[in-house]
């Protein structure tokens, strides 16, 4: 199946190592040549393009990575007795609903190994268990891809491998978390934590997974990190590892690699100088503020690659005051000259999932609708 990812730009099924695949990199990566703030994407071995290129699409977004939170797309939770939940269907729905999303200017989703929070004992009144792995079984929450000494497990690795490559079919983007802040805790000490690195990179190279950006962990200065904060101490060390894989394994390809701040916004010494993006979050901040913060990074020549916003929690109700604010801070993170993701609390986030695909009529859909017709106004003409 071959599907058009952008004007003159064809994408093709990464059908195993041996296949073609669509590439994402940044302009820091190719080169001083290339913009250094713009993300491109090619078909394996052809020539690199911004995103959004083409006729459809307006020259302003040319560079830019729209993104949609749906970090519960490979969910599993181990100790989930409450609910029945089908693991497989709930991926499934995920990739359908990709169609749909792209079709509103969505070029890129965003997906964890850890997951993230499902809304357990607030949201989610009726599971009475607190979202991290350490409180055990019956009280806590198990939702990872890696063993305790960093390998994978089969079964979210096929998910994964399903996900990608359902992504890359549409010519559209997967930003991969690795670690997540509740369940670091799962793997045994920091040699577990750099094996899973190596594991999960090893992975993407093995299976020829070319539109990944590799995000090793959401919110690396969140003090939810075990491991007396090793992830966040040694996130340059990390980064580092990542990208040697390449060049141990002899891959024909290279991924971008960073990591991302909270909502503090700050940018760190390991992402200055190891990484190929600056990931910001905005949550709880203003527009204002994201427009500041985001303009500044913008301008500031130590913050690498395009400035991508991959999270912003702009309150858990479905209201036309926090519906105000998404759209605010779409203006405001796109005006600052970054790129903006849509984190759908209520609708992806919490469980149970729900990716809307179609999109119908009821309050929680519309508001849904609402957010990717604006996200298509942006980028479509």
């Amino acid at each position: 199946m071959i599907r058009p990812l952008c004007a003159g730009l064809l994408a093709c099924l990464a059908a195993g190592p041996a296949g073609l695949a669509i590439e994402i990199a940044t302009g820091k990566m190719l080169g001083p040549k290339f913009d250094q703030r713009a993300f491109y994407v090619r078909e394996s071995g052809g020539k690199w393009q911004k995103t959004y290129t083409g006729k459809q699409y307006r020259p302003e977004a040319a560079g830019r990575l729209m993104n949609l939170r749906i970090a519960q797309a490979l969910f599993h939770d181990e100790w989930l007795t409450e609910f029945p939940f089908d693991v497989d269907k709930n991926t499934d729905a995920a990739i359908a609903a990709l169609d749909t999303y792209k079709r509103h200017g969505v070029l890129a989703v965003n997906i964890s190994l850890q997951c993230g929070n499902p809304g357990y004992n607030r949201e989610v009144p009726e599971i009475k268990r607190v979202n991290a792995a350490k409180a055990g079984p019956g009280k806590g929450f198990l939702c990872s891809a890696f063993l305790p000494d960093g390998s994978m497990k089969k079964a979210w690795q096929d998910r994964l491998l399903r996900f990608v490559r359902a992504a890359d079919e549409r010519g559209m983007i997967v930003d991969l978390m690795y670690f997540y802040q509740s369940q670091d805790e799962v793997l045994t000490d920091t040699a577990a934590i750099r094996n899973a690195v190596r594991n999960a990179t090893d992975f993407l190279i093995d299976n020829n997974l070319r539109n990944v950006i590799i995000e090793i962990a959401n919110e690396q200065d969140i003090r939810g990190w075990d491991h007396d904060l090793y992830i966040e101490r040694a996130m340059g060390e990390l980064i580092q590892l990542a990208r040697q894989r390449f060049k141990v394994k002899n891959a024909p390809f290279r991924l971008p690699i960073s990591a991302s701040s909270g909502p503090s916004m700050k940018l760190f010494d390991s992402t200055i100088v190891h990484a190929d993006l600056t990931i910001i979050h905005g949550n709880n901040r203003t527009p204002a503020e994201k427009f500041a913060r985001t303009k500044e990074l913008f301008a500031n020549p130590l913050a690498p690659g395009p400035i991508l916003m991959n999270e912003d929690d702009n309150g858990r109700e479905t209201s036309p005051e926090n519906l105000k604010k998404e759209l605010a801070s779409c203006d405001a993170v796109w005006n600052g000259g970054g790129s903006w993701g849509y984190m759908p609390w209520r609708q992806t986030q919490m469980f149970p999932f729900r990716y809307f695909n179609p999109v119908g009529d009821s309050q929680d859909e519309k508001y849904f609708r609402a957010v990717l017709e604006h996200i298509k106004a942006k980028v479509m003409k």
